[in-house]
């Protein structure tokens, strides 16, 4: 075999110097399309003054069926040869040589020594003998960890001989390969981590685990958040990786980092105010986004009515957001899913963060209770805040006197039982409070608890079975002594998951089941004074179950086409004990029109449904660096947020599918075009998505929405459809990496019913309380040095739409307003730009502490943004409008992390 070498190296001594240009540069012109490659490597030779050497039969029949026009002829030899035993090896600037390397032993001896060269530690794997299962397919798993953590990287790439093939782990941080036996060199790659190198013989099945640790300098070129943080045209279609510690980077309110704030940064979303921590996907309501702690969802995600949200960056590992192809293992919410995991504890050292702002402090630590085994990650957060409410100056209410506090804190165990299972436990909890002096005072609060099981039974299957409970709840105290009273509200979920997940061959499988109760406690009103006239009101409980089978495969039919469906089977049961009202037929549902009391006793059920949920998505690489990706969900959701706002508030209440009230059923597809350029520097996108929802809530005019034992007498069901195009660009390479995304889209609601009085806008379709046609956001980070870094946002969408009054007149001595058809108007367009300037420490390895600093400046050029529109009565008796303005003002800010290990 290495006798064929002897002329080849013989005749590559004829001739060109070290300083001429490389043949493979050679810049192809389209003209070789439809020709044998024998005759245009003459050609070039000629053209090139250069020697290519080959064995005529290697090539002989190859012919060129495309243009490569702009392409090297190193780019198009490449393709070429791919899964063929040919290669090209470059002897001399001019001197090219055509060998057959079956066993790709050439390629990965240079890769190997290209990796040492570099410095880099390379690791040897060996499975299996030499020609025990020659040309047979091994199967080689593995698990790529953060070496100080032992914490799962999600999505890190894995290349196998720098092009033969590559794949990516999974949100756990596994992965698999299917080879020939043979000898390979495999290369792991993580954001931010040092690259590791593989020297991997597999001549049998094996196992390998991956610890990668952290770059000891920050790199020059910074991968930006959102899509861009995978491939652009391998990644599934509708889902974004956040990365957190680009988000740390972003300019954040008051040096505050909000992982929901970041979400309303990306395509498609947006958010109708400051206030306001819920975030709208693709036309849809607040609602209809499922947020997942630890598997557990989560009904309220904000402090302080909106301005942060309740999870502590410094404790969150990875974030997955979904807005379209939805997997079948997510439901329950019509429009997106924010799947958020928490980080493991260090399993080897103990580390802590310290953070104070101006608003905040928070701490985190986490490291061994019994090294190598078992692991603890504990954070906490609290404000004081009371200065910021405080300095808010509006006609609307009068905040000098209120006040504000609330915590946030988060604990994980995690314990290695073995080498196939872990063992770990999750609690969440936080506490809001907020009142207006002499008047009210709010609170709400979130507790979480959960255990979950990981374990590998093979290879190939693997599972894990998760165990919580969720509370939330909130409370309204009036402290007038003449109305003193409280009013109360919870919600009690215990949830069972098991899932499975199966890697054999060409396909992924992952399959489960899903058991969820509830317990709402709509409503309780209660006075807290003996001189209270507040009445004593008490909602009865209402109970639920929601479980789900589901199955997902995602199949790849060819390195070129890559498919994912699923079906999910959903079921939900109202039950007793509970009364259930019914009215006279024909007539509008109203206390007046009520006939009779239906009583279910405890355990009995009410009502029932259940769907079928399909899923599909499709990625075609039609040409290299582009992809077109289809994408479609069914999603039923049982559970209506009950609201007469735009935005979350602590006050809302969860309504469950039941008697009156029926599933909301959306069905969305969305298609796009996506392309990287020069080799991956730069990417556009455009994806375009229609949504039907049936059964959309919304309330009648003048509802009456709390402690309301009729809701089905103030609430209607009827059509929602949204419609949009969504295109981004994004430079991903050098000193200034950022995105500019715009986005185009409608989100209309039609509610028509058997009379005006059960109808909304006369029937007609209006605008939903969200619909913001025109979203541009754009994002920049400029690495000035490797410390230093100045980050900016700018984002801008259209004022939503709202319903105003047109007229007032007199009747019996009183003023009446006649207002305009349901959202007819709207406030005026939102605009911001936010700065920031980061300063890292210095980034030795060796040292204990690195402290970050953070000057930050919100809303740069002071926008008073509106959030609403009030109206108030003149002396002329006419509405007069004026605005309200949560920030609107420039609000400059300073904050320090402090980092010990």
């Amino acid at each position: 075999m290495r006798t064929r070498w002897i002329p080849i190296l013989w005749l590559c001594l004829i001739g060109n110097t070290l300083m001429a240009q490389n043949i493979l540069d050679h810049m192809m012109n389209g003209s070789e399309q439809g020709r044998q490659l024998l005759e245009v490597l003459s050609e070039i030779a000629d053209e090139e003054q250069a020697s290519i050497f080959f064995l005529p039969r290697w090539i002989d029949g190859i012919q060129i069926n495309k243009s490569y026009s702009s392409k090297s002829l190193g780019f198009m030899l490449e393709e070429l040869f791919e899964n063929t035993e040919l290669d090209a090896v470059l002897m001399y600037p001019k001197v090219l040589v055509l060998i057959k390397d079956p066993t790709k032993d050439i390629q990965r001896r240079e890769a190997l020594i290209s990796a040492l060269m570099q410095g880099k530690k390379v690791e040897t794997y060996e499975f299996g003998e030499p020609g025990s299962s020659s040309n047979q397919e091994v199967l080689i798993e593995g698990e790529i960890i953060d070496w100080t953590t032992g914490e799962e990287l999600p999505f890190a790439t894995v290349s196998v001989n720098d092009s033969l093939m590559s794949t990516a782990s999974n949100d756990q941080g596994k992965f698999s390969l299917k080879l020939l036996a043979g000898s390979y060199v495999l290369r792991f790659n993580f954001l931010d981590y040092t690259e590791k190198v593989v020297d991997l013989h597999a001549f049998d099945n094996g196992k390998i685990y991956v610890e990668l640790e952290k770059e000891s300098t920050q790199l020059d070129e910074v991968v930006v958040q959102g899509e861009r943080t995978q491939d652009l045209t391998k990644s599934k279609i509708g889902r974004t990786y956040l990365n957190v510690r680009d988000i740390k980077l972003a300019p954040a309110f008051l040096g505050e980092v909000d992982l929901v704030k970041q979400v309303q940064t990306l395509p498609g979303v947006t958010t109708v105010g400051e206030a306001a921590t819920g975030f709208n996907v693709r036309g849809g309501s607040v609602d209809q986004n499922l947020i997942l702690y630890d598997g557990m969802p989560v009904f309220n995600s904000s402090h302080v009515f909106g301005f942060l949200t309740t999870f502590i960056p410094e404790a969150v590992n990875d974030v997955s957001f979904y807005k379209g192809g939805i997997p079948a293992n997510y439901g329950g919410r019509a429009s997106s899913v924010l799947d958020i995991k928490s980080k493991d504890g260090d399993l080897n050292r103990w580390n802590a963060n310290i953070g104070i702002g101006m608003i905040t402090s928070k701490a985190m630590v986490d490291g061994p209770l019994k090294e190598g085994k078992t692991a603890m990650a504990a954070s906490l957060r609290s404000t004081y805040s009371n200065w910021l409410v405080n300095a808010i100056r509006t006609d609307y209410a009068d905040l000098s006197d209120s006040k504000v506090n609330f915590y946030d804190a988060t604990l994980k165990l995690t314990h290695l039982v073995s080498d196939d299972t872990k063992l770990s436990f999750t609690g969440y909890s936080s506490k809001d409070a907020f009142s207006l002096e002499g008047d009210t005072t709010y609170r709400w609060h979130n507790l979480q608890v959960s255990v979950r099981l990981d374990h590998q039974f093979t290879p190939q299957l693997g599972s894990d079975f998760t165990l919580g409970h969720t509370v939330y709840g909130y409370n309204v105290d009036n402290e007038d002594p003449r109305q003193a009273s409280r009013l109360s509200y919870q919600i009690n979920l215990t949830s069972f998951q098991s899932a499975f997940h199966l890697d054999k061959a060409e396909h992924k499988l992952d399959f489960g089941w899903q058991l969820t109760h509830y317990r709402f406690q709509p409503g309780k009103l209660e006075p807290t004074s003996g001189n209270s006239n507040a009445a004593n009101i008490t909602m009865d409980n209402q109970y639920s179950i929601e479980s789900a089978f589901y199955l997902n495969d995602e199949w790849e039919l060819n390195d070129k086409l890559r498919l994912e469906g699923g079906l999910r089977v959903p079921m939900f049961f109202s039950f007793g004990p509970a009364e259930v009202f019914t009215y006279e037929l024909g007539e509008v549902k109203q206390v007046s029109t009520i006939t009779d009391t239906l009583s279910y006793k405890g355990g009995k059920l009410i009502k029932a449904y259940f769907g079928l949920e399909p899923r599909l998505s499709v990625n075609w690489e039609f040409a290299s660096e582009a992809s077109l990706k289809i994408g479609y969900n069914r999603i039923y959701q049982f559970l209506h947020l009950v609201t007469n706002t735009a935005a979350v508030t602590p006050v809302d209440i969860w309504q469950p599918s039941g008697y009156y009230f029926r599933p909301q059923r959306a069905d969305q597809i969305s298609a796009g075009l996506f392309k990287d350029f020069r080799d991956k520097a730069y990417g556009l996108s455009t994806e375009v998505f229609y949504k039907f929802i049936e059964n959309q809530i919304d309330f009648k005019d003048g509802a009456r929405l709390i402690l309301n034992n009729h809701l089905e007498t103030e609430l209607l069901q009827g059509k929602g459809e949204a419609y949009g195009v969504e295109t981004s660009v994004f430079k991903n390479q050098g000193k200034l990496t950022g995105s500019l995304s715009y986005t185009y889209s409608r989100s209309f609601r039609t509610i028509a019913g058997a009379s005006t009085s059960e109808s909304i806008n006369k029937g007609e379709r209006y605008p939903s309380s969200y619909d913001q046609p025109h979203i541009v956001n754009l994002g920049w980070k400029l690495a000035m040095s490797k410390r230093h870094f100045f980050t900016g946002n700018f984002t801008y969408h259209t004022g939503r739409p709202v319903t105003i009054p047109l007229a007032v007149f007199g009747y019996d001595n009183n003023s009446v307003a006649y207002f305009s058809g349901r959202n007819q108007y709207r406030i005026p367009d939102y605009h911001r730009l936010d700065l920031a300037l980061v300063v890292e420490g210095n980034h030795n390895k060796r040292k204990k502490w690195k402290g970050t600093w953070v000057f930050s400046i919100y809303n740069a050029y002071a926008r008073k943004n509106p959030y609403t529109i009030f109206f108030r009565t003149s002396r002329a008796g006419v509405p007069e409008p004026y605005q309200l303005s949560i920030v609107g003002t420039i609000l400059p800010s300073v904050s320090y992390n402090l980092k010990l290990n």
